[in-house]
């Protein structure tokens, strides 16, 4: 059974009938009461009494601390860092924008990547599968990403089937439907050509002979 010692005064009735006013520093639960577990964890989780860590192995007392010292850290942290962290699970977030709903979120990130998850940290415009940004309170969650490269597969695509060029070089200038055009004319050997074949090439290059 757990035990510890009152924080500060408080009333407890331990058959649920008669109620007994506890004073600071007093043993909890007094000698021969009882309590659930779940009543001393309250108790202590609402700052009335402390438990006593005497009885408990060093080391599960230890992972006790340790994570009594990371919720505290995590649910001190503000609403754009717990926003942060939740990004790095490159997924849309689409819960609650409320303080603690951020610090569940948060947690659940922070056990993924101690597990062993990569957490990402920037966008590669290029990979298709990249961070979803947050939406800030009362704005539409913005598309990811990821949607956006579809979205601009699909409309090339579209673009192609109706004929439409949209192709561009490396400048951003519109290349020709047809694909590009030699820079260069092919060689001929004029020196093998007829006289009317020397005319029509002359004719087709807009050479005045």
């Amino acid at each position: 059974m757990k035990t510890g010692k009152g924080t500060k005064a408080f009333p407890f009735a331990f058959d649920g009938i008669n109620v007994q006013h506890l004073p600071e520093g007093s043993d909890f639960p007094p000698a021969g009461y009882s309590v659930t577990d779940s009543a001393f964890g309250g108790l202590v989780a609402s700052g009335y009494i402390e438990e006593s860590k005497s009885g408990v192995p060093e080391a599960e007392q230890l992972n006790r601390d340790i994570i009594e010292a990371f919720d505290r850290k995590i649910s001190a942290v503000s609403d754009e860092e717990l926003k942060a962290i939740i990004a790095r699970s490159g997924k849309p977030y689409s819960g609650n924008l409320v303080h603690a709903h951020l610090v569940f979120a948060a947690k659940q990130q922070m056990l993924r990547e101690l597990q062993g998850a990569t957490p990402i940290f920037s966008i590669d415009p290029n990979a298709g599968v990249t961070e979803q940004p947050l939406a800030k309170p009362g704005e539409a969650t913005p598309p990811s990403a990821a949607a956006a490269v579809e979205k601009q597969k699909a409309e090339v695509e579209a673009a192609n089937a109706a004929g439409e060029n949209k192709a561009t070089n490396q400048f951003g200038d519109p290349l020709p439907a047809g694909g590009a055009k030699p820079t260069a004319e092919a060689d001929v050997d004029l020196e093998s050509l007829k006289k009317d074949e020397l005319e029509k090439l002359a004719a087709d290059r807009g050479v005045d002979i």
